[in-house]
Order: structure tokens, then C-alpha cells, then sequence
């Protein structure tokens, strides 16, 4: 299969719907683009992303899982791709990670000396009975897995959610600036959902593993997790986002030792949850803290709309919190970064990017499955309106395509952002999905087909402490590395560019 540019139509008004690329060779100057990549007639979704700023080139990375249809031999295999932010149809490398079993990808994060990735995932050996394991794996600059290791393999199921690079650490206690820390939830079995969070050093090797669990045997959720601000937080804390049954949950730990601090519930609108956290202050007129997304809905239906709430930094002292959405349409939040003072044009840094999903009537499409992104304010957690800045919806429709788009990362860079997930129409007639990757442009979070919106926000109030117990796991063990087979750059397509 070659690249081949698309000109299908967007959700947008007859007048506007010819956006669409006109020519490749525009790519050598792009700003902003949304494309689509994988093997078909393989599935694959993207779930994290990060912004490439020390391995030469730059560029985006991002991770995911490839699942084979029933018709092909094989099974789910870890995916990692970079892309290149002026050629993301032919620049860099795409490739599947197999193991002979079942492999998966999550959260990815950057090395900071400018070595490869840290991605975070699941082995699953397809033992009976089931015991799948927590990995993180480092990755090259050019795609060589360098090494591969499972932390905390136990009787029982993991699923991996996310990853970050630590700034703080303290050599007392074997944590260092430069680690990684990654969050999964596990369930025993026939037991109850717990949260695993791991800490290591650069060399993989493990620094303390922890186990929480909720009071009164309630599942409990770990979606995200975000290192306070050290710049003016004086911590090393970490924060998770997640849940507790039905109700949205935050958890402060210790960032040396895994220790619980403290935490919060907040039902929202009586049933809600959240998926991801980052971390704000450090700069002029915002305060340290944390702000985490998700989504609530009333405990007796409804619609479903997207939560945010905010936080200082110590003593889980909750700010704020708002649902944000259309009573017609469904949205969640799904993931969160902070601007940098160059991210978009006028927007100073410090500023909260969110983006998330949305299900309505649009465009004149009855059920409508989109991806939207939204800048607020810390702490008040007001739209950012300053410089005529709106929210962007983003999405696809036109000839033999379903027109569904999910997203589940985010990332800021220097000029723009970059945000991840699934496409679902069907661009190459096989009916699989596709890992689909936004590039929004310096000014105003646009791409070249994305259309102005925004929805209502309403202040919630409801909020309860939670306290959590908490318990050491491991071990550690070493994998070998997963056999790479590179995706042709021709499984890659644009969608709209400028």
C-alpha cells in the first residue's frame, strides 16, 4: 500500500468542507495535520504521546497496542511510532513490538540524556491461570528495543495506563531527577481492582513498587499520574488520578517512598471518574498544584459530561471543580497537559490544555463521534478566552467512512500540541482502526479542517476524603527484548492539512 492523500470531506457546513489536503509536497511546511497510520487490515490505537525534545529530529512518539484480526495469525503487539512534525506521512519510523503472545502499550515518556523512550505496557504469557505482568521497555531513537522488563508478575490481571520522567528524587532513598513511574490497576483473581504504581531508575532498575487499595474492598482506579511542581511546590510528591467504585478519586503519595499522603472523592454529578492529571505553577500568576479530567454523569443517567477539578499543591486542598458539557451531547475529558509560554500565540505559559471526546448530532450527522480540546485556567478553571481563543472540535466524515474518532493523549510542545487515539472510519476498505495523531497549530489549537467549539461549564461542589491502604510489591525481572518488525510509511495517511 502507498501514501495516498484523502480528500473526504470534514463535519462541516457544504461551504467548508473542501480544507482537505491538495498536495504533498505542502508537508515540507506544515504546521498542523491530523493523519492516520497502522497495518492493515490490523487494529491500532494510539494511547500515549510525548513531545521529542532530546533525541535529534524532535518530532512526536507515541504508543499504543496492534491487535490482529481473527483472520490472521498472531495477537495484540506493543506499538511505538515517531513521527516527524514537517513529514508525518513518510519521516521516521512506525513498528510493532511481539513477544509470540499477548503484548500491549500504554504511556510513553522521553529519556532525558537523549537515549530512546520509556514505554510502559502488559505482558500477557497466556498462562493458565492468567498471570499478566506490568513491563516497561526502553526503546532508541531509531526504534531498537534495548531492553524489556516486568515488574510485580503475580496471579492475576494488569492493565497499564500511563507514564512519566521525574524531575525530583532523593538519593536516600534510591530516586533520582530522570526516573520513570508508571501506573497500572490490578486484579487478583477472582479479587478486587487495586492500583500499582512502580518507580525506577534510568537503568530499569526498580527503585519501590506499591499497592493500594481502597476501603471496604471498592475497586479502585489509577488512570494518570503527575509529579507535583518542584519549582515552587518544595515536594517530591506524586499525584494519581482514577477513582473508587463510582466516584472520581485522587491520591497524593510520597515520590521517594510510594507512602500515601492523602486523598479526596468527589462524585461529581453522582457517578464520575478520572483519567489523567498534570501539574501547574512554577510561573507567574498561577499557583502550584495539580488539575485532574475525566468525565460525570447523575447516578441515575444522563447524559455524560466532561469533569476537571483543581488543586494546590499540599493537603489535598481541592480549589475547584466544574462539569463541562452540552445536556445533549455525550463528553468526556480524557487527558491534560500545561502550555508553554510558546505553545500558542499570545497563550502565556502555564495555561491547561485539555482534550477529550464527544458524542452528538453535528454536521448533519445524527450521532456524531468526534475529539475536542479545550485551554482553561488553573485553580478557577475558567475557558481561556484571552486573544479570541475557542475550543477545536476534530474529526472526519465522508464517503464509505463511519466518521469516529477517539482520543487518549496529549502533549505540549514549544509551538503547538500533539494529541492521540483511534480512528475508526475506514480509510484503507478493510474496516480496521486506525492510530490517528493531531498536530494543532501555534495559533489558536487548530488544524486545517477543525471547526470553533465550546460547551457550558457549571461549578460542582461535593467532596470527601479517602484514605487508602498501601502495600510493597515486586519483583523485578528482565524479558528479553521484544522482536521489532517496522511498519511500511506507507500505512500512513493525511487527513487534513494545511
Amino acid at each position: 500500500m502507498t501514501s495516498q492523500p484523502t480528500r473526504q470531506p470534514r463535519r462541516r457546513p457544504l461551504a467548508v468542507a473542501l480544507c482537505t489536503l491538495a498536495l504533498w509536497p505542502a508537508l515540507v511546511a506544515a504546521q498542523n495535520w491530523e493523519v492516520h497510520t497502522g497495518l492493515s487490515p490490523h487494529r491500532d490505537q494510539l494511547r500515549g504521546v510525548v513531545d521529542v525534545r532530546f533525541c535529534p529530529g524532535g518530532g512526536q512518539a507515541a504508543a499504543g497496542t496492534q491487535t490482529a484480526p481473527s483472520t490472521a495469525p498472531g495477537f495484540d503487539n506493543l506499538l511505538v511510532q515517531r513521527l516527524d512534525a514537517n513529514n508525518p506521512v513518510g519521516g521516521f519510523w512506525r513498528s510493532s513490538y511481539d513477544s509470540g503472545r499477548i503484548d500491549s502499550g500504554a504511556g510513553i515518556a522521553e529519556f532525558r540524556d537523549g537515549t530512546g523512550f520509556a514505554v510502559v505496557g502488559v505482558r500477557n504469557p497466556m498462562t493458565t491461570p492468567t498471570q499478566t505482568v506490568l513491563t516497561i521497555s526502553k526503546v532508541d531513537c531509531n526504534g531498537n528495543m534495548l531492553w524489556h522488563n516486568g515488574y510485580g508478575p503475580t496471579a492475576g490481571r494488569n492493565i497499564a495506563w500511563d507514564i512519566i520522567r521525574t524531575e525530583t528524587g532523593d538519593a536516600a532513598f534510591n530516586t533520582g531527577p530522570g526516573d520513570f513511574v508508571a501506573i497500572g490497576e490490578y486484579t487478583a483473581s477472582g479479587g478486587v481492582q487495586r492500583v500499582r504504581v512502580v518507580r525506577i531508575r534510568p537503568n530499569g532498575a526498580l527503585s519501590w513498587m506499591r499497592e493500594y487499595a481502597a476501603p471496604g474492598g471498592a475497586a479502585l482506579h489509577g488512570r494518570g499520574i503527575a509529579e507535583v511542581d518542584s519549582a515552587t511546590a518544595g515536594t517530591d510528591n506524586l499525584v494519581i488520578a482514577g477513582g473508587v467504585g463510582s466516584i472520581a478519586a485522587m491520591l497524593q503519595i510520597d515520590g521517594n517512598t510510594g507512602l500515601p499522603v492523602c486523598g479526596q472523592q468527589l462524585p461529581g454529578l453522582g457517578t464520575a471518574r478520572f483519567n489523567d492529571v498534570a501539574a501547574h505553577g512554577g510561573v507567574s500568576g498561577i499557583a502550584p498544584g495539580v488539575t485532574l479530567v475525566g468525565e460525570t454523569m447523575s447516578a441515575a443517567g444522563g447524559t455524560q459530561q466532561a469533569f476537571v477539578a483543581s488543586y494546590r499543591h499540599l493537603g489535598c486542598a481541592l480549589q475547584s471543580q466544574v462539569q463541562w458539557g452540552s445536556s445533549t451531547d455525550h463528553e468526556s475529558a480524557q487527558s491534560v497537559a500545561t502550555t508553554a509560554a510558546t505553545s500558542f500565540s499570545t497563550v502565556p505559559a502555564g495555561q491547561l490544555l485539555i482534550v477529550g471526546n464527544v458524542d452528538g448530532a453535528f454536521g448533519g450527522i445524527a450521532t456524531s463521534r468526534d475529539v475536542w480540546s479545550h485551554l482553561m485556567v488553573p485553580i478557577t478553571l475558567a475557558p481561556y478566552a484571552a486573544g479570541g481563543y475557542t475550543g477545536q472540535r476534530y474529526g472526519t466524515n465522508g464517503v464509505a467512512l463511519a466518521g469516529s474518532e477517539r482520543v487518549q493523549g496529549v502533549a505540549m510542545t514549544a509551538s503547538g500540541a500533539y494529541a492521540v487515539g483511534t480512528t475508526f472510519s475506514n480509510w484503507t476498505g478493510a474496516g480496521d482502526s486506525q492510530g490517528y495523531s493531531v498536530r494543532m497549530s501555534v495559533s489558536g489549537t487548530k488544524t486545517a479542517c477543525s471547526v470553533p467549539w465550546k460547551a457550558p461549564i457549571a461549578p460542582l461542589t461535593p467532596a470527601a476524603s479517602l484514605s487508602v491502604a498501601s502495600t510493597v510489591v515486586g519483583p523485578a525481572v528482565g524479558f528479553p527484548p521484544l522482536v521489532r518488525s517496522p511498519i511500511n510509511a506507507g500505512y500512513c495517511c493525511g487527513i487534513a492539512l494545511p
